[in-house]
């Protein structure tokens, strides 16, 4: 029993960092404000997201525009099926989403229609929660959101996700043009310290941090990951000498 609890905490560690240094590309670059300790805490306003967007280094999609995401991120409250409650991330996207992450294949249903309170939600979303399976109705920040798609992202942590169009997120949580997060794709990998120098060069950008996307969540992984660890060598440790009583 020892044994086998000590293992099961170091896979779960595992499967932690696994499952969020998975989330991410190379080339993409996530911006959040540098005193924030995660997407959560991070409020990027809308002057300053302007700005951003108008910097070199980032990739025009098929409309010629950079593509970019600017994503207000808020914690929701669901049912779990078969009893208890789970907090949720629930994420605004932009509209070129699928150029930003091709990784995002839409499984069941539809993409959401930007114009409307529509969402998408992620396999293992889909999987425990009945509110947030495909054509149901959640309900939150005072209005109706309607489940029109369900998307897998190939096991990363998207896939414990809500998506809907970050225009619409903001309005309803009266966030006005400010988000979280921003999310940009460069031209090439390589340019990252060149588009990193823009933000230190920049004192409008002087509080704001560029990260790629893979180390920010292998970043936040870790933490969660440490917790688990100590928790559990603290659990077998308790376990170890209860085993040792009982032989004796």
């Amino acid at each position: 029993m020892v044994v086998f609890v000590f293992a099961a905490v170091l896979m779960m560690a595992y499967g932690i960092e696994k499952t969020l240094a998975a989330t991410g590309a190379d080339d993409n670059v996530m911006i959040l404000r540098k005193a924030a300790s995660g997407e959560i805490s991070s409020i990027i306003p809308g002057e300053t997201g302007n700005i951003i967007q108008a910097l070199p280094d980032i990739t025009k999609g098929a409309d010629g525009k950079p593509v970019i995401s600017k994503e207000p991120v808020v914690i929701i409250n669901l049912e779990i099926e078969g009893g208890g409650y789970s907090n949720i991330t629930v994420r605004g996207v932009s509209n070129q989403i699928l150029e930003l992450r091709p990784q995002v294949k839409i499984i069941n249903g539809k993409m959401f229609n930007p114009s409307l309170r529509e969402l998408i939600v992620g396999t293992s979303i889909a999987k425990k929660f009945p509110e947030a399976r495909l054509n149901q109705i959640l309900e939150f920040a005072g209005n109706d959101w309607t489940v029109v798609g369900i998307f897998s992202t190939d096991g990363s942590g998207f896939d414990s996700e809500i998506w809907g169009d970050g225009l619409q997120m903001a309005d309803a949580f009266n966030r006005g043009s400010s988000v979280s997060t921003m999310t940009v794709k460069l031209d090439d990998p390589s340019n990252f310290e060149q588009f990193k120098q823009s933000f230190d060069n920049d004192r409008r950008l002087i509080q704001f941090e560029p990260k790629r996307e893979k180390e920010f969540f292998t970043e936040q992984s870790q933490g969660m990951a440490t917790f688990i660890r100590v928790l559990g060598i603290f659990i077998t440790i308790i376990f170890s000498i209860g085993a040792t009583v009982g032989a004796m």
